[in-house]
This record gives C-alpha cells, structure tokens and sequence, in this order.
C-alpha cells in the first residue's frame, strides 16, 4: 500500500489547506481553550516539547505521551467537528475517491483480523460494536464473515450514521458515553481516541459497555514510531486541532488499565512510516545528510531496501500504527 493511493497527493494538499483554514478560525478563540493533565496517566506536570501552527504540544513528564495543552473544549471541538471544512472536503472527495482501495488494502483485512482475534481469545460472537463507524466500510466487511450473530455502528455524525443506514447497518446516532447497550461481546474503535477531548471518559464508557471478559480493540498513531521519532514536528501527524493526543504502547496500557480492562497485546502492522519519511526527504523539508544510513535504505537503496524496513518497524513495533488488544476484568 502506498500513501497516494488512500490520499491521492494533490486532494491531500487541498485538504490540508482547508484544515489549516479550519484551525485558524478555531485559534481565533484561543481564550477558550482549556489546560488538562496527561491523558494517559493523568499526570499533572508536563512540558511543551514544540508549537506548531498555533498549536501547544506539550510532554507528560511521567509518562512521555504527547498532547495539546491548552486545548479547545469540548463545546469548540463538537463546532469544529460539526462545521470543518476539511473533514467535509476528506467525507465528501478523499475518502469516496479511495474507498474501494481502502476497502481491499485497509478495512478487509482488518476485518480479518479482529475475527481472528476473537478466536484466539475465545470471546462470545453475540454483539459487535464499531464506535465511530464513520462510513460503516469496517461494520460492511466484519458482517461479511457471518462471524458476529449482531453487527452495530455507533456514529454520531448524522451525515455519516445516515450513509451506514444506508448500507443496512443498525446504528446509534449517540456517542458511547451517551449510549445504553446490553453487553457486547467485542468493542472495536479505529483511529478515533487521538481525536477526543477526554480519552479515559470514552474508555470508561467502552468498558462499562463491554460483557465480562469482553475484547476492546482500538487502533491510534504510536507516537515513539519511527516516522514521528525521525520527523518531529514536521510529521503532518502531528497537527491539531484533529489530533490531540499521541499515545505508545506503554501510555496507552496506563490508559486502558486505569478503566478497569486488561491489555492483552499490542502491535504495529504499520506500512507507511518509511514513505512518509522518504517523501519528507524528497520533497527537501528533512535533511537526509544528518543520517547517512537512513538516506541508503530510504534513497539510494529504496527499491531494494524500502519494504524490507518497513516490515522490520512493523514486526519490532517500532511503526507509528499501533492496535491495541484490551479485556474487561
């Protein structure tokens, strides 16, 4: 898989433009922004690693998760999400335009793998539920293994819970803390949590949803993979107001453990980090020559080389995708 086939270069540079944009407009209420502690470990002392377009990101002194800090409050983020040009523009042309790739490279096999999870930890097949369902591509492909008895989306997006009815998915037009849901036997969330004002609230209300010993599994950037570690603050990554928090698998586990589930495993079947970086090269805005042995595999020996890494990041979790595997105690 490569990146322009899942964000087709010149769609991708219009929609940073619009979130630039977006972001500017929301900086406008600066005043309005709130100070929190850690995400992850609810740590109180912190420290601001870089800025980048208006943007505080700050360091967990404990933990070491990154964060926006001070960030819009929940009120300013739901009329970010509900009113952005550049998540309209990502709705209405990038995603559309690549789903079908992202159907075959992305949403089958992840499909695939949360069945083969399911197995592995022998958890009930009575109820699925995919929170933040967006398009509901994940819910089409997970209902095509006839593995779960019931398949539900949670999508609060009226746009977006409509186009899931429409492919004939049962969904709640609610968020998940404000969902009442009999047990479910598996909770699913895909990059989503770096998005929230308040992670733990959403864990929690995952958690409680779940039946005993009931899996949840959720997807989010790993912010010690390699492309973030290489690239800093010019990973496009790392840009708010769309991504707030920036978990690694030890902070995630805090998080997750501090709401009552069990991690179980975690990955990074990442296969982007290399690109991106070798791009970033390219186009001039990193400098290879401080690495003489990145710039052989990622330049002078890609074709070679390229995929060869990537799958070293991915099989060591050192990929900046990261799954998490978690159980209700």
């Amino acid at each position: 898989m490569k990146e322009k086939d899942i964000r087709p270069d010149k769609l991708q540079r219009e929609n940073q433009r619009l979130r630039q944009q977006d972001a500017r407009r929301l900086l406008a209420q600066r005043r309005k922004f709130i100070k929190v502690f850690c995400p992850a470990c609810g740590g109180k002392s912190s420290q601001t690693i870089f800025k980048k377009e208006g943007f505080n990101f700050v360091q967990c002194c404990c933990c070491e998760t990154i964060f926006i800090n001070p960030r819009p409050s929940f009120s300013l983020l739901a009329d970010f999400y509900g009113n952005s040009s550049c998540i309209k523009y990502w709705n209405n042309k990038i995603f559309p335009i690549s789903e079908n790739v992202r159907r075959r490279q992305i949403f089958a096999p992840r499909a695939t793998r949360v069945v083969a999870l399911c197995k592995k930890y022998s958890v009930d097949n009575s109820l699925l539920v995919d929170v933040g369902a967006g398009f509901g591509t994940f819910c089409e492909e997970i209902k095509k293994k006839k593995f779960f008895k019931k398949v539900l989306a949670i999508e609060p997006s009226v746009d977006l819970a409509a186009t899931c009815r429409r492919k004939g998915i049962e969904t709640i037009e609610k968020t998940i803390e404000k969902t009442v849901l009999k047990r479910a036997s598996v909770i699913t969330s895909f990059e989503l949590i770096e998005h929230l004002f308040n992670p733990k609230e959403f864990i929690s209300a995952c958690a409680k949803s779940l039946a005993k010993k009931g899996l949840f599994i959720i997807t989010t950037p790993n912010v010690k993979g390699f492309d973030f570690s290489v690239l800093g603050k010019k990973a496009d990554n790392f840009g708010g107001p769309n991504h707030l928090n920036y978990f690694h698998p030890q902070s995630l586990k805090i998080l997750l453990e501090s709401c009552g589930l069990e991690m179980m495993e975690v990955a990074t079947p990442g296969k982007l980090d290399a690109e991106l970086v070798r791009k970033k090269i390219l186009s001039g805005e990193s400098d290879a020559k401080e690495s003489p042995f990145l710039k052989q595999i990622l330049i002078d020996r890609w074709e070679k080389l390229g995929g060869k890494f990537q799958n070293f990041l991915a099989e060591n979790n050192l990929s900046s995708h990261m799954w998490a595997v978690a159980r209700k105690k």
